[in-house]
């Protein structure tokens, strides 16, 4: 079944209707694609404020002799003050910022057991070492919080081992065994976590949330480079038909096979995604629409099921918004031309092309 594409070089009109996605609403920057700058910066004050407060209640309870009051105040004040800033600051943090904030936190543990190291207090303090575990198992790579245990195993074991307290060996394996329990059960929660909350569990395919943190680095990156960036909504022809006449399961048959065939199409650095219903969005970076309509053409060749599809070129200073709405619009032209057809906007040129493809073949161009 041949593919016509429409390529208007310059950009297309906004056109309003109903029930069709028109790009992503402004909101942070995600971290690991899961949850908002501004949110990790708020779970990260509430683990200083937990330092700053467990500091002052040791401070204020009876606690008998030998530790270093003042120095524990200091580093209780330094936690209150870190917890406040990150509590209204904190979304403007990059994760350098955070790696940064994560070693300081070790150290301050690491300084308040030194205040107490010839007191029994210094074990019970030691528990603290679970707050920067908690953090670092939540939101670092699996190699960062592995160098953290490594660290923090090292450090502990300095401060606590050579102390002279009464137990602080059994002390020490416990507590190193406790962090590392409840650090790597964490960490494999929520990477159990970001994975549900990414992937798209029909096909398997990254989801629309997974999908704007990628193309927003991709963007950034081509611009960078002075690279081609191409975008393609694409919406298969007919599936409403294929769920009313065969069911429901016979669609997700066909969302399955068709996601498999164009994985297996596509290279490695592209990206697809399902953005929900029988619509995915691909991603195409350091790729011109030449390129791109020659790949569009191999992914029609991959599957019987035939798609209409939007493909939007990147404009000169052009924003993740303006890019998903050109080539949302783009494949809402396409599917009011008629099926099977692809229509691209975008880039600079100006030229309106119409082109059919056959077999994944171009044929038939006419400048218009």
């Amino acid at each position: 079944m041949p593919i016509s594409l429409v390529m208007p070089g310059s950009v297309l009109p906004p056109r309003s209707r109903r029930g069709r996605t028109r790009g992503p609403s402004a909101r942070p920057e995600a971290v690991g694609t899961v949850i908002s700058t501004k949110q990790m910066a708020r779970y990260s004050a509430l683990l200083w404020g937990i330092g700053c407060v467990s500091g002052e209640l040791v401070i204020l309870l009876p606690h008998g002799a030998g530790e270093n009051v003042a120095g524990l105040s200091v580093i209780a004040a330094f936690a209150g003050v870190v917890a406040v800033v990150n509590f209204w600051q904190g979304a403007r943090f990059g994760l350098r910022v955070n790696y940064v904030l994560s070693v300081l936190a070790l150290a301050a543990v690491t300084g308040a057991v030194l205040c107490a190291r010839h007191s029994p207090m210094a074990l019970g303090i030691a528990n603290l070492y679970v707050l920067p575990t908690i953090f670092t198992a939540s939101f670092y790579s699996a190699r960062a919080f592995a160098l953290y245990l490594v660290a923090q195993a090292a450090t502990s074991g300095a401060v606590l081992l050579p102390s002279g307290v009464t137990g602080a060996s059994a002390a020490w394996a416990v507590l190193l065994g406790t962090t590392v329990t409840v650090g790597v059960a964490v960490h494999v929660l929520q990477q159990a976590l970001k994975l549900a909350a990414t992937t798209d569990p029909l096909t398997g395919l990254v989801n629309r949330r997974a999908f704007e943190p990628i193309l927003s680095r991709e963007l950034h990156r081509c611009a960078r480079l002075a690279h081609p960036l191409c975008l393609v909504v694409i919406d298969l022809d007919h599936f409403k038909e294929v769920n009313d006449v065969h069911g429901h399961q016979e669609g997700d048959r066909i969302l399955g096979e068709v996601s498999r065939a164009w994985t297996e199409t596509l290279r490695s650095t592209d990206v697809l995604a399902r953005s929900g219903g029988d619509e995915f969005v691909l991603l195409l970076p350091s790729t011109n629409r030449h390129h791109a309509i020659e790949m569009l053409g191999r992914l029609r060749s991959a599957t019987t099921q035939g798609f209409s599809a939007g493909l939007a070129v990147t404009p000169p200073h052009c924003t993740i918004d303006d890019l998903l709405r050109l080539a949302d619009d783009a494949c809402y032209d396409a599917k009011e031309s008629g099926r099977g057809q692809v229509v691209v906007a975008g880039g600079e040129d100006g030229v309106v092309v119409r082109r059919r493809i056959v077999g994944g073949g171009l044929v038939d161009g006419a400048a218009v």
